[in-house]
């Protein structure tokens, strides 16, 4: 099965079938009632919603088709409700650690840091962003296939995932380059979720208001900024070594 299908009657299809859809591109200058019903549903599905000009439907489609204003790719995964997630593995008397990646837009560093998070021992990762990178194929081998071993979820509303963790007891601890906490006065053999920024901008300061804690990893030289995978491979090392040694 192709990744892209395309055209209006064929993505409600999809919808209607419960397909996993990735995400959906829709042209920017498409209004009325199919532009509103698209977008209530990707809302509610937290399915990613990208207004772009037509020359990348376009693209997307080879060129060898008429998309009608709207695209949609298709997932190589399954994507599942994080609160499963989070109660299969209490249920389980263990705690959470959880990675959440926010706005990451390179699929390689979102395979990268899903390879590290099975590796480390992570129950799932969750995705935020409409912005964020798509789960391709070249993701799938960037993690060498522990993107299809761990469980993936995605929110389209990073603050109200803090919100929802926070209430079911997750310590939200979030990584950045600002003052902080080193990485071993965090607490991470609590139940946690890792919040990664995305490469270019970081988080938002409205999540660093929120989070519980704010972690940096220190730095031998004045250099700019790690590699968001490096630093969760980093950051998930030390959540390991504190849940062993406890």
């Amino acid at each position: 099965m192709t990744d892209v299908i395309y055209g209006r009657n064929t993505v409600m299809e999809a919808f209607s079938s419960g397909m996993d859809i990735e995400k959906v591109f829709v042209l920017s200058t498409l209004k009325g009632e199919f532009e509103v019903q698209i977008r209530n549903i990707c809302r509610d599905q937290n399915i990613p919603m990208a207004k772009v000009p037509e020359v990348k439907l376009n693209e997307l489609t080879k060129y060898k088709a008429v998309h009608q204003g709207v695209v949609a790719t298709i997932s190589p995964i399954k994507y599942i409700d994080y609160k499963e997630i989070i109660a299969e593995v209490t249920s389980n008397g263990q705690k959470p650690l959880i990675v959440v990646m926010d706005g990451v837009t390179d699929v390689r560093n979102i395979g990268a840091v899903a390879r590290s998070a099975y590796f480390f021992g992570a129950h799932a990762l969750i995705i935020s962003g409409n912005f964020a990178g798509r789960i391709s194929e070249d993701t799938v081998k960037t993690s060498a296939g522990a993107i299809m071993k761990i469980p993936v979820c995605r929110v389209s509303s990073l603050l109200h995932l803090v919100s929802e963790l926070q209430a079911m007891g997750i310590i939200v601890i979030a990584s950045s380059l600002k003052d902080a906490v080193e990485p071993h006065d965090c607490e991470f053999s609590e139940p946690v979720a890792l919040v990664l920024g995305s490469e270019d901008k970081g988080l938002h300061y409205k999540v660093l208001e929120v989070v519980d804690q704010v972690v940096k990893i220190p730095a031998y030289n004045d250099f700019d900024s790690l590699n968001v995978s490096v630093a969760g491979g980093i950051l998930l090392y030390e959540a390991l070594r504190q849940r062993m040694n406890n």
